[in-house]
């Protein structure tokens, strides 16, 4: 019985915990996005603008698209695997109000 509510509020705290330290780093997360997105239209603008100019070789060109593909692609995955995160923990907080 005392286990149970011990677990609760550790529970309770790595929630409080993972939600301060989002809120705190909302503002940093958002000028990094912003700085990734910027990246990778550089990246994807230099590809397709060097092989239209045929300076570098399609090969080159691609992997440079692909690059600024992944730059952008990792602002919408991060916050996913943060928010994740929450969500297990307050599934176990359910789990332990049964």
């Amino acid at each position: 019985m005392l286990v149970k509510y011990i677990i609760k509020v550790f529970l309770y705290l790595i929630l409080a915990v993972m939600t301060l330290i989002r809120w705190l780093l909302k503002i940093p997360m958002m000028l990094g996005n912003i700085l990734l997105y910027f990246l990778s239209i550089i990246f994807i603008l230099t590809g397709v603008l060097s092989y239209g100019f045929a300076l570098e070789s399609a090969r080159e060109c691609g992997r440079m698209i692909i690059i600024g593909m992944a730059f952008g692609a990792i602002p919408d995955f991060v916050p996913f695997w943060g928010k994740s995160l929450e969500t297990l923990v307050a599934k176990l907080l359910s789990m332990t109000n049964e």
